[in-house]
């Protein structure tokens, strides 16, 4: 096992796993700031990882777009229904189909979209 690629793979996905765990992070106004200088940071890094010839070094870059895309999807959401999105990883209700949907889609654009970007420009 390779442990500095453990370690550039946990903090690549690290807004992913904020927003699977503790998702009122990524809207409140006090820590947005944060994860913007956060996700700047390791995008930067990551580049240079990257032109270092880093084994998964690029994979820093992917919390800019995590990010990026959780705050439109969040917008669009908040624009369209009035209120933010529930958790619904363990729920069965159907009143809550709205709010799975965009948790669905979120995941799936979370993991796709910055993979394909990424392999598309860093090639």
């Amino acid at each position: 096992m390779n442990v500095p690629l453990v370690i550039l793979i946990f903090f690549g996905l690290s807004i992913f796993f904020i927003f699977l765990f503790k998702r009122e992070l990524l809207v409140h106004k006090k820590f947005t700031t944060y994860f913007i200088i956060y996700c700047l940071i390791l995008g930067i890094l990551g580049l240079f990882l990257y032109y270092d010839s880093v084994k998964g070094g690029d994979i820093l870059i992917l919390p800019i777009f995590q990010f990026i895309i959780y705050r439109i999807f969040y917008k669009i959401f908040v624009s369209i229904y009035k209120r933010e999105p529930k958790d619904t990883f363990w729920s069965m209700d159907l009143s809550l189909m709205k709010d799975g949907i965009f948790n669905f889609l979120y995941v799936i654009s979370s993991l796709c979209i910055p993979l394909f970007l990424e392999h598309y420009f860093l090639k």
